[in-house]
């Protein structure tokens, strides 16, 4: 319960978002979040903590374990040569998206494991993919989407995977239906023909 006190306040706070907005998105009772920030309730129901982490786009594990405050701290300050800009970003291809890798691997782990790009700016779960197909008439095959992970309710353009159809899509709005697809992440910077360009321009070695 500890945890997940601190992670809620700490996300509402660097989320920018309140009591308020929170219910009303989720249709949770003020009550119940007043308590659970307020420490006046021992357990609470598996429903409301994963409707929490969906709109965070935190995982319900995350949200409930873990110091969020602290794991993002930690990720940002995890970058090539110390905190310098810019940070190390580990670089998958399009078709490892839906992998338990690109997932749910820590991003510090990933970085010492993957190969790596850079991104000028900061915050947590930054990731790069490289396009293997074209998408809408955007982006084409050798495009570099600078993507951050999770499913955040926000109107940023979103990359996501149809299972059924199995193929990727790009939305631009939270408004369109997104029922039954996987939420790869927001896109936060685009590159285009990146894959064309040569390797000693792509790569962190």
């Amino acid at each position: 319960m500890e945890h997940l006190r601190k992670n809620l306040q700490y996300l509402l706070d660097s989320r920018g978002e309140t009591r308020v907005s929170l219910c009303e998105q989720t249709g949770l009772n003020r009550t119940t979040v007043y308590n659970i920030l307020e420490d006046r309730v021992q357990n609470v129901h598996s429903s409301t903590i994963q409707k929490i982490s969906n709109f965070f786009g935190i995982s319900y594990s995350e949200i409930e374990s873990t110091d969020i405050a602290e794991k993002e701290r930690l990720d940002g300050i995890v970058s090539y040569e110390g905190n310098m800009n810019p940070c190390a970003v580990p670089l998958f291809m399009q078709s490892e998206c839906i992998t338990s890798e690109f997932l749910d691997g820590k991003i510090g782990s990933l970085i010492i494991g993957r190969k790596l790009t850079y991104y000028f700016g900061t915050g947590p779960n930054i990731v790069a993919v490289l396009l293997e197909d074209d998408l809408s008439d955007k982006h084409n095959s050798g495009d570099l989407l600078i993507i951050r992970r999770g499913n955040y309710q926000n109107n940023n353009p979103k990359l996501c995977f149809d299972p059924k159809q199995q193929q990727f899509h790009l939305k631009e709005s939270n408004r369109e239906s997104l029922d039954n697809w996987i939420i790869i992440g927001d896109i936060v910077e685009e590159r285009f023909r990146y894959g064309r360009t040569p390797l000693s321009h792509r790569f962190i070695m």
